[in-house]
C-alpha cells in the first residue's frame, strides 16, 4: 500500500499557536518567524510604477493604526469577511493584515469580475466589508448593493477618494493617527491555528461556479515554512509581484513568504510585456515568477532581446506544465539561471511540490519535473479502480500535508468527493519516479480525452504543437464522436507570421500531418483545428477548456473514413 513521503522534514515543524500576525510581525512571540535579518528598516514592497515603498517597519505600524480604526470605528473582528476586490497595489497587504490583525477574514476577488460574479463572491463569503480600486469601484457598489454590504464599508485601496464618500488605506491611515493601538487578535487557548479561518479563496471555476476554498492561519504559516527550506532565499534577492495577489500564489509566494524571509516584492498592477521587462531590468529582480502564459511570451517576444536579464537567478513556474521546447529555449537563453517548476492548487494554499533551490536540475530524469515533495507532504497515486501505484505509474494524485486546506465553505457534497480519510483528491494525473522522486503531473483527469477507451493526455498534444512554428499558443479538447467516443480537437492562436500568410485550411492540413507524423492514431486530432484569437485563461494561467467547448460545442467533427470502414462497406 505505497504512501510517498517527502524526503524533506520543516525544521521545528509548524507551530499551532500563533496567528499570522503575530507570527510574521510580534518578535516577542515565542513562534515569531524569526525573520533573516535583525533589520526592519529592509524595503518591503516596491511599486514598480511609481518607485513608492513601504519598509518592513511601516508595514506594520500601518497595519496597527487601520486594524484599529476598522475594529473602533466599523465594528470589525473575529470572522468578519473582508474582500480584496482591485489590481496589485502597494495598500493591498495593509488592507490585508490589517484585517487579519482584528481576527477578521480576507476574500480575494479578480478584478476582472462582473457585477454578478462579484455578487456571487460576496453572497458566498458572507462578506461585511470591500476594499476596491477607483476603476472597479462602479461594479463594487452595484455587488455591494445586490449582496447587502454597507455602503461606508467600502474602501479604497489607492486613489484621492475625492468625489467619493469612501476612505482610502491612507485615509485610514491618517484617521487613525495618534490613537491608542488596539490589540491584536490571538488563536484562542482551546483552538490551534489549523482550526481558525484566515483566508476564503475562489478555486478557479473551471469545471463550474467557483468553491469557497477555506485557508486556515495554519495553512498559510506552514506553507510559507515549506517554502522557506524550499527556497533557501539569500541577502539581495528580490521577487516581481506581476501576478494577481487575490490567487493563492500571490496571496502566499508574494505576500507572506517574502515578510517571512525579508526579501523585498516589486509590485506591478497589472502585466504589460514592455512595462514588466522595463522594471524587471530597472529594480534588477533576481527572481522571476511567473505562469506559462508570460513564459511563453518570453521565450518567443522579439521585444525580450533589447534587455538584459543575465542577473536573473531563477525562473519559476506553475499553475501548468510547461512545454519541453518552452524549457529548451529557456535553458539556452539564460544557462546561468535556474529554471523550476512547482505544481498546487488553491486547495493545497498553493505548493505540494517544488524544485529545492539549492538543486541543479539534471537533463534527465527530472527535465518536465515539478519538483520533490515539499516538507512534510505525503502523496498517494491512485488507479481509476482505486488501487494503491507504485513508481512510474499515473494515476491520481492524492495529498496530505500541513498545507491542505480546511475544506469548502457551506459545501459538504464537494467535501465529500474530494477528502478522503484525510487524503485529498487532486483531480491531476501525476507519476513519482522511481530515480531521485521527482514528480510529473500529466494532466488533468476530467480534462482526459477516450478515444475509444484510450486515455489522450491533452497536456501532451499541447506541448507537440507549441513546439510547431505555426502556433503561438494552443489548447486541446475532447469532441464527442459516435464512433469514437471522443476525438481531440486543437484551438490554435497562430503566430502574427502565420496569421498573414496562407489560409487557414492549408494550416489546418499542415498541423493534422504533424500530429499524425509523431504521434499514434488516438492522439491524431480528428476532432479538427479551429483557429482563435485568443486562448482564455484564468488569471492564474491555467486555460478555461470549459469556455472553448462550450463556444464550440455545435462545430460539428469533419466526417473521416475510419480505418476498415470503407473497405467493409466494399463487402
Amino acid at each position: 500500500m505505497p504512501v510517498f513521503d517527502s524526503p524533506y522534514t520543516i525544521p521545528d515543524g509548524v507551530p499551532r499557536d500563533v496567528s499570522i500576525w503575530h507570527y510574521l510581525f510580534d518578535p516577542t512571540h515565542p513562534s515569531y518567524c524569526h525573520r533573516p535579518t535583525h533589520s526592519t528598516s529592509t524595503t518591503s514592497f516596491i511599486d514598480g510604477t511609481t518607485g513608492e515603498s513601504l519598509t518592513y517597519d511601516q508595514v506594520r505600524s500601518h497595519c496597527e493604526t487601520v486594524s484599529t480604526v476598522l475594529a473602533t470605528d466599523y465594528g470589525m473582528g473575529r470572522g468578519d469577511v473582508a474582500c480584496l476586490f482591485g489590481r496589485n497595489t502597494l495598500w493591498y497587504p495593509i488592507a490585508l493584515w490589517s484585517t487579519l490583525r482584528v481576527g477578521g477574514v480576507i476574500s480575494g476577488a479578480s478584478p476582472a469580475y462582473t457585477v454578478g460574479e462579484m455578487t456571487y463572491a460576496l453572497k458566498t463569503a458572507g462578506a461585511k466589508f470591500i476594499f476596491t480600486t477607483p476603476e472597479s469601484l462602479p461594479v463594487a457598489l452595484e455587488a455591494a448593493s445586490a449582496a447587502g454590504v454597507a455602503k461606508d464599508h467600502i474602501f479604497l485601496l489607492e486613489g484621492s477618494g475625492e468625489g467619493t464618500s469612501h476612505l482610502t488605506v491612507e485615509g485610514l491611515i491618517k484617521k487613525g493617527e495618534g490613537r491608542k493601538i488596539v490589540g491584536p487578535w490571538t488563536i484562542p487557548k482551546n483552538s490551534s491555528n489549523d482550526k481558525e479561518l484566515g483566508f476564503l479563496s475562489f478555486s478557479s471555476g473551471t469545471t463550474g461556479l467557483p468553491k469557497g476554498v477555506m485557508i486556515s492561519h495554519g495553512n498559510v504559516i506552514g506553507q510559507s515554512r515549506q517554502m522557506r527550506f524550499m527556497n533557501k532565499t539569500v541577502e539581495g534577492e528580490s521577487v516581481v509581484g506581476c501576478l494577481p495577489l487575490f490567487h493563492i500564489t500571490g496571496l502566499v509566494q508574494l505576500l507572506h513568504v517574502p515578510v517571512q524571509d525579508s526579501f523585498p516584492v516589486v509590485m506591478m498592477p497589472s502585466f504589460e510585456m514592455k512595462s514588466f521587462l522595463d522594471i524587471v531590468t530597472k529594480y534588477k529582480v533576481t527572481n522571476l515568477m511567473l505562469v506559462p502564459p508570460i513564459m511563453i511570451r518570453l521565450a518567443r517576444d522579439p521585444i525580450v532581446n533589447r534587455y538584459d536579464l543575465s542577473f536573473v537567478k531563477r525562473f519559476q513556474s506553475g499553475a501548468a506544465p510547461l512545454s519541453e521546447e518552452i524549457i529548451s529555449i529557456f535553458r539556452k537563453r539564460w544557462p546561468k539561471a535556474g529554471l523550476w517548476q512547482g505544481y498546487g492548487m488553491t486547495e493545497t494554499t498553493s505548493c505540494v511540490t517544488s524544485v529545492p533551490t539549492w538543486h541543479q536540475l539534471p537533463p534527465t530524469p527530472a527535465d518536465g519535473s515539478v519538483g520533490h515533495l515539499c516538507p512534510d507532504t505525503s502523496i498517494k497515486i491512485i488507479s481509476e479502480d482505486g488501487q494503491e501505484l507504485g513508481h512510474d505509474q499515473p494515476g491520481e494524485l492524492w495529498v496530505r500535508g500541513p498545507q491542505v486546506v480546511m475544506g469548502y465553505l457551506n459545501n459538504e457534497k464537494a467535501n465529500r468527493e474530494t477528502w478522503v480519510d484525510g487524503w485529498m483528491r487532486t483531480g491531476d494525473q501525476a507519476e513519482i519516479s522511481s530515480q531521485g522522486g521527482w514528480v510529473f503531473i500529466r494532466d488533468r483527469i476530467k480534462d482526459m480525452i477516450k478515444v475509444k477507451g484510450v486515455a489522450v493526455a491533452p497536456a501532451e498534444l499541447e506541448d507537440l504543437l507549441l513546439g510547431h512554428p505555426l502556433v503561438e499558443d494552443c489548447a486541446v479538447t475532447g469532441v464527442p464522436d459516435d464512433y469514437a467516443g471522443e476525438l481531440p480537437r486543437a484551438f490554435i492562436r497562430l503566430t502574427s507570421s502565420a496569421a498573414s500568410s496562407s489560409t487557414p485550411s492549408d494550416h489546418e492540413r499542415t498541423l493534422i500531418k504533424y500530429v499524425e507524423e509523431k504521434k499514434s492514431r488516438p492522439k491524431h486530432l480528428r476532432g479538427g483545428v479551429i483557429f482563435v484569437d485568443e486562448i482564455p485563461k484564468s488569471a492564474s494561467g491555467k486555460i478555461l477548456k470549459r469556455v472553448l467547448r462550450d463556444k464550440y460545442a455545435d462545430v460539428p467533427v469533419k466526417q473521416r473514413v475510419e480505418e476498415g470502414v470503407a473497405e467493409k462497406a466494399k463487402l
